[in-house]
Formats: structure tokens, C-alpha cells, sequence
């Protein structure tokens, strides 16, 4: 947060250990990042953090 760049690589690299395909994968990110879009937009205080506007609908 610090930074104020959320990088989508690293995400994917979290879920890799659960073995899942690439699709279902993509599902459980977009999940998961439905879930955190708010608290990281709370924390953001109102500035932009980059990278964060491709999970966002």
C-alpha cells in the first residue's frame, strides 16, 4: 500500500500452490478481489493506486 501499486502477478503466484486451471483460478482472483477492492479503496484514502482499475468493474 505503500507504494500505491497493486501488482496482479503477485496474486497469481498466491493462489499457484492450490494447483487450480487457469481458469478457475481467474475465478477465485476476481473473488477474492471483490472482496478487497473496498478495504484497499479505504486505505487508498482517495488516491489512485495503479494496477488495481483491471479488477475493477
Amino acid at each position: 500500500m505503500q507504494r500505491m501499486i497493486f501488482d496482479g502477478e503477485q496474486l497469481t503466484d498466491l493462489l499457484a500452490p492450490l494447483g487450480l486451471n487457469w481458469k478457475t483460478r481467474r475465478q477465485k482472483e476476481l473473488a477474492l478481489m471483490d472482496d478487497l477492492i473496498p478495504l484497499l479503496h479505504k486505505l487508498a484514502q482517495g488516491r489512485e493506486i495503479s494496477g488495481l482499475g483491471a479488477y475493477e468493474q
